[in-house]
């Protein structure tokens, strides 16, 4: 495949009042993120969702040089953890606006990043139904997921919701972990932008995690 395929990027991030522990690292690992991508050969759009005891929008479809970064006004963490509200607005949304696209216009590529450092405590939507859409996704549309969680077995959460074990990584709730793990997300959506698709987090992405967990023990 060519490196300059077509990608969108839909990122799910959690601002649930945990969340503050971490909120300037998440700010900046997000805005590394952004920067990160816009290096990359290709076109790329992306879509930013964050949720707390609600979903929100913040932004749909911003090409990846224009993307608005994180700030101390467009996100403020409180609330609980609407996970399974996010997820599935999220995707369906995404979906949605996929579908009415020409084919020409639509991605070769769709990703879907989630983030979050709780586990699911206010949603309307069951699990089931994100699990549908999920395994849909991915078996139909070949979309890829990652899933970052904190507080919790990343692996477990994302295998219940449908997701692939190996593209779950399980985050140190401190700056060190929250750093290393958009630098490793970031990798994998940049090699997915390239091939079409994610290999998976690395025994060294998981290594640094754990290293993040030493320290801050």
């Amino acid at each position: 495949m060519s490196s300059a395929m077509e990608t969108h990027i839909t990122f799910v991030l959690d601002s649930s009042g945990s969340m503050s522990h971490i909120e300037d690292d998440t700010r900046g690992g997000f805005n590394t993120f952004l920067a990160d991508q816009r290096d990359e050969p290709g076109h790329a759009t992306v879509t930013l969702y964050d949720f707390d005891t609600t979903v929100e929008l913040v932004y749909e479809r911003y090409p990846i040089s224009d993307a608005p970064e994180l700030t101390d006004e467009n996100y403020t963490p409180s609330g609980k953890t609407a996970l399974h509200d996010a997820i599935y607005r999220a995707i369906t949304e995404t979906a949605d606006w996929i579908n009415a696209s020409e084919s020409n216009e639509q991605p070769e590529t769709v990703i879907v990043v989630v983030l979050t450092d709780g586990k699911e405590n206010a949603s309307e939507t069951h699990q089931a139904r994100v699990r549908e859409q999920i395994e849909l996704r991915r078996k139909e549309y070949d979309w890829e997921f990652l899933f970052i969680g904190a507080n919790q077995d990343a692996a477990l959460t994302a295998e219940q919701m449908g997701m692939d074990a190996d593209r779950s990584l399980t985050m140190a709730h401190n700056d060190e972990g929250t750093q290393a793990a958009y630098e490793s997300t970031s990798d994998q959506v940049l090699e997915a932008r390239q091939t079409g698709e994610t290999s998976g987090y690395s025994e060294t992405d998981r290594q640094k995690q754990q290293n993040a967990f030493d320290e801050s023990n």
